[in-house]
């Protein structure tokens, strides 16, 4: 199977932003070179948002516990990325083992809403997969997709080969086995995909849209939950750096406009005691310092004070903190928020939906207004400094009543409430537009229009104090969301010709191109604003193709209308405050400072473009896995106690990177060091560790860094030769402009290499060294108005422009500091 040369992918990314999406190497990623079927699977959107998608972390552990499966991830990529694969005409490849997309046996999508339609032909044609199914054959990898927005298929199901549709814990394996039965067997793509339809919870448009026509039924998965032992842990920040572990599925509440309430059910909840085994595996092989438990009403899981009970005397101990966020705000739950949490830094979500009470009764959201007012004044006079708050407008029923005016009039009765307790009291609000969903009581409701969700917010915001801050999400996204939500097959005409346009990435406002979207639907479906008015409960839907199995419910629930407004799950069991107390006790000792050592990381190949910031996390991380005894700052904001030197800028190597660390205990340092390697991704290692005294942090002490620069073409060498020699200032660039340099004060010294030039080409890592090949050494200033960043240094005494910058490999090779007219490494 055909790879990309590493070389290549340099050069692509070398001049990208966020070069770290592209590499791949994190701490856990699996590689099976050898696999007789070979897939990815994507959340079709960016690498920082589609390693936050739980959903990809468990189906990647699923299908690599397969013998013979090689499961890979791939993501949607930004335009500077997307020009460069073009220009170069490299395809788009998996992370693992930069696998051409087009040499795969099977894609796998998984998408929860429906602006990442674009997206999924984005990525199916930078990897050179046809974007319609009818013109792949066997030549080509199948294209599977599910996830939330698969509930209806149609939009997409010109670009789809098979939907899965439900809970795919299961229904991955199955589908793996007939595709590798298929290929062992040699059998036709339509072959394998009739026996895909065979499937529980498989959609195979080309069968069912225009063969047997059957419906589909949801697949539920009821076995043991897949909390993934050893979550893959990027080497870049992400949308959410913790471990998310999914304490219950489905939902109890039912508010009818809720998609994954309806979609997730039936309702389960899993045992404490599995969950605390399998979160403590997951944060010892990670690394985060923070937990979030998943479900989508926290509230309702009646284990939740045990759960709590035995993870938080260890999570304490380990100093990390824990997320609830979907934990109801009243009062049964406050005695659990203000046991758990730092009260002084939290902030307090209520998911208010309406403030008018027939509104909700309507919509089954079950919340009093006059308890919710009494909490806020509970926690405003507990210490609580923020409240957030969530509402969703263009609910049924809103015609009928002034919800803005009841939206405007609750939040001055909480601001009056908050600012005579507070005078510092942050009240921040989020306005949504209501956006009907299939398999929903509310999917034959219409949704209202722009004009009335604008004039509704710009009235909330001239009405209410500027301390309260409203934002609102982009009127028009929510629009199209609902346009495609309960649309049919036509708009696949819409979506591929705005993709060609230029349309993805449309759920990034940056990105975001509604005037495309806007002309194509005129253009294909003059009378597209159909799909938003409300539907005919007698007539067919065009997601009646697939059976959620709760259908008769929700009907059902269309027409009930809730009477009882009280809710609040009692806890049977109390929080053990003596455990959380006597955990916060002992983690005092982690306070304490009593040895420091100094550690000297690499960073080679292509870990040099992760960023100065983001390896520093990495640190911590493995510190965090190997358990060592680094020590904490005190106060809120709790920190381990590493230092640094001067960031190194973006792809540069190091074989120098000086970390010093506090710590609460004494440690073996060969023994850290061996565990510290073990623990760390691809291209980083620990190089040297020793015990060192307490004094001036690394910065303050270092003056000058030396650096080796290998250029691969002579010109280069000789012309970088003759402006070293003519020793001219140098021009930094700064905020007000270009600013000259004395050269003595920027350059402390520098040589040009043409004796053992292949030891020093073995520590710059240069693979093939020619008989005149020279290198050139580096001794620059740090630290004061006069130092000069070494890749602008290099580039532009080399002569090297953008497009050139991978033949220059630099690398760190030592921190110093002076000592009158000496310099010493420092050690």
């Amino acid at each position: 199977m055909a790879r990309i040369d590493k070389r290549e992918i340099e050069q692509l990314i070398c001049n990208l932003r966020k070069p770290a999406r592209y590499i791949g190497g994190e701490l856990n990623q699996i590689v099976k070179e050898a696999a007789f079927l070979r897939m990815a699977v994507s959340y079709p959107d960016l690498y920082e948002v589609g390693m936050s998608n739980e959903g990809i972390r468990i189906l990647y552990e699923i299908a690599n516990r397969m013998d013979g499966v090689a499961c890979e991830r791939v993501f949607a990529v930004p335009d500077d990325c997307e020009r460069g694969l073009r220009a170069r005409g490299l395809p788009l490849y998996t992370l693992e083992t930069f696998t051409p997309l087009s040499e795969l046996d099977l894609i796998g999508f998984n998408i929860s809403h429906e602006l990442l339609y674009t997206n999924i032909l984005q990525i199916l044609d930078l990897g050179k997969v046809p974007l319609v199914s009818i013109e792949r054959d066997e030549r080509h990898p199948l294209v599977v997709a599910g996830g939330e927005a698969s509930s209806n298929p149609l939009p997409m199901a010109e670009f789809i080969d098979a939907f899965f549709i439900g809970e795919g814990e299961e229904g991955i394996t199955d589908i793996l086995e007939v595709v590798m039965r298929g290929k062992r067997e040699s059998l036709q793509r339509s072959r394998i995909l009739d026996e895909l339809s065979d499937i529980e919870g498989v959609f195979v448009p080309s069968i069912h849209l225009h063969g047997a026509g059957s419906i589909v039924v949801k697949r539920v998965f009821r076995g043991e939950l897949t909390i993934p032992e050893k979550p893959i842990v990027p080497n870049m920040r992400i949308t959410n750096e913790r471990v998310v572990v999914e304490v219950t599925r489905g939902c109890v509440n039912l508010c009818k406009f809720c998609h994954a309430g309806y979609f997730n059910l039936p309702y389960r909840s899993y045992p404490p005691e599995f969950l605390k085994e399998a979160i403590v595996r997951a944060l010892e092989n990670t690394g985060y310092e923070e937990l979030s438990l998943s479900s989508l009403s926290l509230s309702d899981y009646r284990y939740l004070v045990r759960l709590l009970n035995l993870l938080m005397p260890e999570l304490i101990r380990r100093g990390i903190s824990i997320s609830l966020p979907s934990l109801r705000v009243d009062r049964n739950t406050l005695a659990i928020i203000e046991h758990i949490f730092d009260l002084g830094r939290s902030t307090l979500t209520f998911a208010v939906e309406s403030a008018c009470e027939d509104i909700r009764r309507l919509a089954n959201k079950k919340l009093r207004i006059d308890d919710l007012l009494s909490i806020v004044e509970y926690i405003f006079r507990n210490k609580w400094n923020s409240i957030k708050l969530y509402f969703m407008i263009g609910l049924p029923g809103c015609e009928e009543y002034d919800e803005a005016g009841e939206i405007i009039g609750l939040l001055k009765d909480i601001y009056r409430i908050a600012k005579g307790i507070k005078r510092k009291a942050e009240i921040n609000v989020t306005v949504s537009p209501f956006v009907p969903k299939p398999h929903t009581p509310f999917q034959w409701e219409k949704q209202m229009d722009i004009d009335y969700f604008r004039d509704a917010i710009e009235r909330m915001k001239r009405s209410l104090p500027r301390a309260i801050s409203i934002k609102n999400h982009d009127l028009r996204m929510s629009l199209l969301e609902g346009v495609f939500s309960r649309g049919d097959s036509s708009l696949s005409k819409v979506i591929l010709a705005s993709y060609e346009d230029g349309c993805r990435l449309d759920s990034w406002k940056e990105y975001f191109r509604y005037d495309l979207w806007e002309r194509n639907l005129n253009k294909f479906i003059p009378s597209w604003n159909e799909y938003l008015s409300s539907r005919d409960p007698n007539r067919e839907l065009p997601w009646d193709c697939i059976d959620s199995g709760y259908e008769r419910l929700i009907r059902f629930k269309r027409r009930k209308i809730t009477g009882d407004m009280d809710i609040g799950r009692n806890f049977k069991e109390p929080i053990d405050i003596d455990a959380i107390g006597d955990a916060l006790e002992g983690f005092k000792r982690r306070y304490e400072r009593r040895d420091v050592i100094r550690i000297r990381f690499s960073k080679r190949g292509m870990a040099r473009y992760v960023s100065h910031i983001d390896f520093m996390e990495i640190i911590k991380r493995g510190l965090r896995v190997i358990d060592a005894p680094v020590s904490y700052t005190q106060g809120y904001n709790k920190r381990q106690r590493i230092a640094m030197g001067y960031p190194l800028p973006l792809g540069i190597e190091s074989v120098s990177e000086l970390c010093d660390v506090e710590l609460c205990d004494s440690i073996d340092p060969q023994e850290l060091s061996e565990y510290l390697n073990a623990v760390l991704p691809q291209g980083f290692s620990v190089e040297g560790l020793r015990h060192c005294e307490r004094g001036e942090p690394i910065m303050v002490v270092t003056s000058a860094i030396d650096f080796l620069v290998g250029l691969k073409e002579i010109e280069h060498v000789r012309r970088m030769e003759r402006q070293l020699n003519n020793r001219a200032p140098i021009q930094k660039k700064t905020k007000r402009g270009l600013r000259d340099i004395d050269f003595d004060d920027a350059i402390f010294d520098y040589r040009i290499l043409k004796h053992d030039i292949r030891e020093y080409a073995e520590i710059a890592g240069l693979d093939v060294v020619p008989s005149d090949a020279e290198m050139v050494f580096l001794r620059l200033s740090v630290g004061s108005e006069n130092a000069i960043r070494i890749d602008d240094l290099v580039f532009n005494l080399a002569g090297v422009n953008a497009d050139n910058r991978h033949t220059v490999n630099i690398i760190k090779l030592a921190q110093l500091k002076r000592d009158g007219d000496r310099f010493m490494v420092i050690e």
